[in-house]
């Protein structure tokens, strides 16, 4: 009985530590512009990338009031017509239905090109099946908002 009680409490862990996502946020910069996250951007494309994360990205760009322009060549890194350039990749997998297993964000300054945040996102082991315009949400409005902090120091 004890050895039963025993497997079902490591059982009973082992699920909860199992369904745990994690999500990182790290600033590439320690100086980004003070105007950082309004304007405009433009993706910039990876191969093997979904369709419908492009939607998730753009979408949610545009609801934080930063139009998205056309996509820029795949490995851009500077544009002048955009303020910042945004890649992404994401890594779907298969069990009963398709399921995100990660996504790693990117956001360059479009003048200097240099790397103002990443974020990245992975599903757990024992997978769920999220929202993947869910996620992005979350993530990209983590990202920005530690932005915002280094950005709003005096």
């Amino acid at each position: 009985m004890k050895r039963f009680a025993i497997a079902i409490l490591c059982a009973a862990v082992l699920a909860l530590t199992g369904c745990a996502t994690s999500q990182s946020v790290t600033l590439g910069t320690t100086n980004p512009p003070k105007a950082f996250g309004s304007g405009a951007a433009s993706l910039i494309p990876q191969e093997g990338n979904s369709a419908s994360m492009d939607i998730n990205v753009t979408q949610y760009l545009q609801a934080s009031g930063i139009s998205v322009k056309a996509p820029v060549a795949a490995g851009t890194r500077q544009a002048s017509d955009v303020d910042m350039l945004v890649a992404y990749s994401d890594v779907w997998r298969w069990d009963l239905v398709m399921y995100l297993k990660t996504v790693n964000v990117n956001i360059f300054e479009a003048k200097s090109g240099n790397l103002v945040v990443t974020g990245r996102w992975d599903n757990s082991p024992l997978h769920g099946f999220q929202d993947p315009n869910q996620i992005i949400k979350e993530l990209m409005s983590e990202m920005m908002a530690k932005v915002k902090q280094v950005t709003e120091r005096p």
